[in-house]
């Protein structure tokens, strides 16, 4: 049997993957907050569920497609759960693979906090700003 807190991420993930923004957000708390690294566009923190879905419109208008999501696998405790992702993008017809690590801290069954982590970032900043 699966941890709690792997279920949440599990079924958070899921609904990403599907484009279920509406069943994503659902799994985060009121204030959720959301660290997105680097110096690109995107960096930066969002609050909030409104903050989130925000964050996602954005990166929306600056890529082709929404990105393709594949979770290799979950990890989790009590407190946190680390999603282990491989996540493919295109901009302007360039494509960008990546391994991706989504760690969130999960207070009463939804996400609290999430920090996203990128295995090549520079390329990330690259591709959102051109």
């Amino acid at each position: 049997m699966a941890h709690p807190n792997e279920e949440v991420a599990r079924s958070a993930t899921e609904a990403l993957s599907k484009g279920d923004m509406e069943g994503f957000l659902s799994h985060h708390t009121e204030d959720t907050v959301v660290h997105f690294p680097g110096r690109g566009p995107l960096a930066g923190d969002y609050k909030g569920r409104d903050g989130v879905a925000q964050m996602f419109q954005k990166q929306m208008t600056m890529l082709d497609a929404p990105p393709r999501i594949e979770t290799h696998d979950i990890l989790a405790n009590d407190d946190h759960a680390v999603v282990l992702n491989n996540v493919s993008a295109s901009r302007k017809g360039k494509t960008l693979d990546q391994q991706q690590v989504v760690v969130l801290h999960i207070k009463g069954g939804k996400i609290a906090e999430v920090w996203l982590q990128f295995s090549d970032q520079q390329a990330m900043d690259e591709m959102a700003s051109s």
